[in-house]
């Protein structure tokens, strides 16, 4: 049986957040462009009515990717108005990876996780993307400190993923408070990169945060 869907405006479709897209999510919105534009939209946005409103479930990218066109002038006509499939209301896994808060999402996917649920069931259950899931699970690695500052939404999944390649969660505290909450994604990584965190005991020691232990052996001297 053919998939039923209805057309929307753009502006009428709503994302549950705001995300800026950058580094390699901006690439995969720019992959998206690129076929859509070769073949057009081959699946439609996943929205759930909330009153007046159709917020988007499944589907962030393409969105993306279409407005983009739209703002550069190339998006073709037939898709001025935007195919929509709609989610029912009792899709309760829907509607906690949408409107849930950071902790409710993460305890729904560790719960699907510890039932031995793959990446990609996870992920087809909660209609969200493979790194999605991947993203979410990165919490778990956290600290106390840094899991309480992303369910409270003082950090974002970004920032959590990248703090969580810290193996040593001391660090992470110390790296976290030597940032502040404010540092994005690439920020932290450089920092971590260069192994160059500082953090000022107070009587005219430091102690030099390393990023991570060092792969390769160092030549020894002659």
């Amino acid at each position: 049986m053919p998939m039923q869907f209805k057309t929307a405006k753009m502006s009428d479709l709503q994302t549950p957040t705001t995300r800026i897209f950058f580094g390699d999510r901006l690439k995969e919105v720019q992959q998206i462009q690129n076929s859509i534009a070769k073949h057009g939209l081959l699946n439609p946005i996943r929205v759930m009515q909330r009153g007046k409103k159709l917020i988007v479930v499944d589907g962030k990218k393409r969105l993306a990717a279409l407005r983009r066109m739209r703002f550069i002038g190339c998006l073709p006509h037939s898709l001025v108005n935007v195919p929509y499939v709609m989610v029912t209301q009792n899709n309760s896994a829907v509607q906690h990876m949408s409107l849930l808060s950071n902790k409710e999402k993460f305890e729904d996917v560790l719960s699907l996780c510890k039932k031995g649920y793959s990446l990609m069931e996870i992920a087809s259950t909660l209609y969200v993307s493979k790194q999605c899931v991947k993203d979410i699970l990165s919490v778990s690695r956290l600290s106390r400190q840094l899991q309480q500052a992303y369910f409270g939404g003082n950090i974002s999944i970004d920032q959590a993923r990248v703090f969580a390649t810290l193996p040593n969660k001391n660090t992470q505290d110390m790296l976290f408070v030597a940032l502040g909450s404010f540092a994005n994604a690439p920020d932290i990584l450089r920092a971590i990169r260069n192994g160059e965190t500082v953090i000022d005991m107070g009587d005219e020691n430091v102690i030099i945060l390393p990023s991570r232990p060092i792969e390769k052996p160092l030549p020894l001297a002659a």
